[in-house]
């Protein structure tokens, strides 16, 4: 049985084994013609056969993407190609550039810009090109291959942020949110990762020029947020993701170690609060037409609790663990009456049935070797009633006194007798081939198990190929 299943898998990726890969671009060279205006001409020979020396099986599905510097797609944007373009694109096709293309050709695209001294710089270092075999909307690329036109500049790196505060004072007031912007004692802007004959934290480090310094806030997932002159008159004249570290005021709603948004989380039902789970900052140094980027530092304000796991007719997991990098708990402030709080609720009845207060599970060392706890972790719910269904929630609490919520889960427990076997994800009572079918399109996003917990077959929290494998086992097992 777990033969033929596995030959079934296999005949359903077959499709994607022989994609055809174009070869890589030649002959790429850079032409300035050192007016803004003017017909910059990247020029290229794009390829006519596969890697493996194959010829393409049809020309007319070939194109191809530019790309500057550090892989940065480049678009084509239609009020600028206006004679070939009828929508921004990032990618070229033969339909485009074959034939009657005006600013398309199959060996050379022209651009309205220049990088000549003294003009915005299209590109710092290098401009490249990538080709693309779209096959009925299955797409293979080629390498990127650059043509380097200027000496790459090093430009240093910032330090990364720190976040010293968030406090939600609801409407009408909004979030107050505490940072800083490394600095060394004397004031002084620093790097990370360019060295002089400079000392910080005992590590060697370059003072950066404030004016070339700035910071950008994300939300959840790596959600830039747009400073607005709406939400900062008289400090922002037009929408920006990058503020100017020198345009803080100190009692400006940007300030120089707070930011305040007149925006709130405390929102009514049907209302967008202004992120749902953490809110981050980076340092962004360009000098010279480059800018480099801190890491963006986060604080998880809002617990991410997960469905029930691990449900018997007595009990059930709380998991709210976390995996992303750089995110900190608020305050990262952990102990009696501050930190995590798991609240149980007997939904019949509406009494609470557990306050617990639990210690996250992880833990990282600062620049210092101190120890602090990263977000998430997990916790048991014990002793409670079969067949009853019960709400939960986590709390975030500070050692202000202020508190933030994860959303709030419900899980109901099987009656006595009746608990969630492992394996039986059609929650038919029994384990047979009908639930290998049920994972497999619980796994292809077909359908909705009638049991999701028991999908997780091999108990490693993560519904994946590995349970089927488990499953399969489990039937052979079984029949023997």
């Amino acid at each position: 049985m777990k033969k033929f299943f596995f030959m079934l898998m296999g005949l359903a990726v077959a499709a994607n084994a022989y994609a055809v890969v174009p070869a890589d671009p030649t002959n790429v060279s850079w032409y300035d013609s050192h007016a803004e205006n003017g017909l910059s001409r990247l020029n290229y020979s794009l390829p006519t056969t596969d890697v493996d020396g194959n010829a393409l099986p049809d020309l007319e599905n070939l194109g191809f993407r530019v790309f500057t510097d550090n892989d940065q797609l480049f678009t084509f944007e239609a009020s600028v190609y206006t004679n070939d373009l009828y929508s921004d694109m990032t990618e070229i096709y033969y339909w485009i550039y074959a034939g009657n293309g005006y600013d398309f050709n199959g060996n050379h695209t022209y651009f309205y810009r220049t990088n000549w001294e003294g003009f915005d710089p299209f590109f710092t270092w290098r401009i490249g090109i990538q080709a693309v075999y779209n096959e009925n909307g299955t797409k293979t690329y080629s390498n990127i291959v650059y043509t380097e036109v200027f000496p790459q500049t090093v430009v240093p790196t910032p330090a990364n942020p720190d976040i010293s505060e968030f406090i939600d004072f609801g409407a009408p007031v909004g979030i107050d949110f505490g940072y800083e912007i490394t600095e060394d004692m004397d004031g002084n802007l620093v790097g990370d990762d360019y060295t002089i004959e400079k000392y910080y934290n005992d590590e060697e480090y370059t003072i950066l020029d404030p004016e070339k310094v700035s910071f950008s806030i994300y939300t959840d997932n790596d959600q830039i947020f747009t400073f607005t002159p709406e939400l900062f008159p008289g400090q922002v004249t037009e929408p920006i993701t990058q503020f100017p570290y020198s345009s803080r005021e100190p009692n400006g709603a940007i300030g120089y170690w707070d930011i305040h948004f007149d925006l709130t989380n405390v929102v009514e039902d049907g209302e967008e609060p202004f992120f749902t789970w953490r809110i981050g900052i980076q340092t962004n140094y360009t000098d010279g037409g480059q800018t480099t980027n801190s890491d963006i530092i986060y604080m998880e304000i809002y617990p991410q609790l997960q469905e029930a796991k691990n449900v018997t007719s007595t009990s059930f997991l709380a998991d709210w663990s976390c995996n992303a990098e750089n995110t900190l708990i608020i305050n990262n402030f952990i102990g009696e009456g501050c930190g995590y709080f798991l609240h149980v609720i007997d939904k019949a009845t509406q009494e609470e049935v557990l306050v617990q207060n639990v210690v996250p599970a992880n833990t990282a060392l600062d620049e210092w070797g101190h120890s602090y706890y990263l977000p998430g972790a997990t916790y048991t719910v014990e002793g409670l009633t079969p067949g009853n269904t019960y709400q939960y929630y986590v709390e975030t609490k500070q050692n202000t006194g202020l508190s933030y919520n994860s959303v709030v889960r419900e899980v109901t427990l099987p009656g006595e007798g009746h608990g969630y076997q492992p394996g039986d994800v059609n929650h038919d009572e029994k384990v047979s081939i009908a639930d290998v079918t049920a994972l497999i399109d619980l796994l292809l996003g077909n359908s909705e198990t009638a049991c999701p917990i028991c999908a997780d077959v091999n108990g490693d929290t993560n519904v994946s190929i590995a349970d089927v494998t488990t499953l399969i086992d489990m039937l052979l097992d079984h029949s023997n």
